[in-house]
């Protein structure tokens, strides 16, 4: 069973509820079909390359009328950028950059969250959980107890993963990636919705010449 963040903020934790953010920001009730083929790629992509991704992570997002959900998460995303940069440049392993895909849902209209697998090299798994908690509390002010889970993935069932992280899919296309089982109303996001990181993105897969898998390799998830 996939986790669901379990304890919404709108129910009280720290005195948040999900406010109706609209202030310049684009509106989407759904994953467009080139971002969900991108993730798809993107998950394939990183065991091609030997990054595999290899932590699931679920943020609760405390937007507000000055804060949307997704430029919290942005906010977080940075963070993490500078933190594998620092170590980047102290160790100097220019190998080391940030590896993720990622979704944003608000069920309900009431509960934003981030759906995030990341890459995260072993030795720096620990580090990583300690520091994620302090990235969340910087960027929106606070993090709950339930604010913040991290998972491994199970390589056996990345592809299961994939499927739910995506399923907010735009219902036009559910049949086409075989996701008409996991398929759900995941509510408004204001801002970017879903993506992937630049290493693991169209240019560079197109740069490596990368054979993306055939859409019916995802109609076998378990």
């Amino acid at each position: 069973m996939l986790p669901e963040p379990t304890a919404p903020h709108s129910l009280g934790i720290s005195g948040f509820k999900a406010s109706k953010n609209t202030g310049g920001y684009r509106a989407t009730s759904h994953i467009n079909r080139r971002v969900t083929q991108s993730i798809f790629r993107a998950f394939d992509y990183a065991v091609e390359i030997g990054t595999p991704l290899n932590l699931y992570v679920v943020v609760n997002l405390h937007e507000t009328d000055k804060k949307s959900a997704a430029t919290i998460f942005a906010d977080i995303r940075h963070r993490f950028r500078d933190w594998l940069y620092y170590i980047r440049r102290t160790k100097r392993d220019v190998s080391l950059k940030p590896i993720y895909i990622y979704t944003l849902e608000n069920p309900r209209g009431e509960h934003p969250h981030a759906n995030w697998a990341v890459h995260i090299p072993p030795e720096l798994e620990g580090e990583f959980r300690r520091k994620l908690p302090m990235w969340i509390k910087r960027a929106q002010g606070v993090c709950g107890i339930h604010d913040c889970d991290v998972q491994p993935i199970n390589p056996d069932y990345a592809k299961r993963l994939a499927k739910y992280i995506v399923k907010a899919t735009d219902p036009l296309y559910l049949a086409h990636f075989y996701l008409t089982d996991e398929a759900n109303d995941q509510g408004t996001i204001y801002g970017k919705r879903a993506g992937v990181s630049p290493s693991l993105g169209h240019a560079v897969r197109r740069d490596a010449n990368f054979r993306p898998r055939r859409r019916t390799y995802w109609q076998r998830a378990a």
